[in-house]
């Protein structure tokens, strides 16, 4: 559950515009989310780790980039 907390935090994060509270959320939560992959009790993780890892690199840049927060998915 840490890994999923950890994400939602960071879309908190996202969308308050701190920049560095998302990356380190979002970078953590997806590290503890690897393991587990592809799914883990019924909850589809990879395409909640795919999103975060493409919101990583858009946060990169400069700018604030415009991004759709994922849903959890469950089987």
């Amino acid at each position: 559950y840490k890994g999923l907390i950890q994400v939602a935090a960071g879309c908190l994060h996202y969308s308050r515009h701190n920049r560095r509270g998302a990356i380190n959320k979002w970078s953590s939560g997806a590290g503890y989310l690897r393991p587990y992959l592809p799914v883990h009790k019924g909850v589809r993780l990879a395409p909640l780790v795919e999103a975060v890892d493409r919101f990583l690199v858009a946060m990169d840049g400069r700018g604030w980039p415009e991004l759709e927060m994922p849903r959890i998915v469950q089987e």
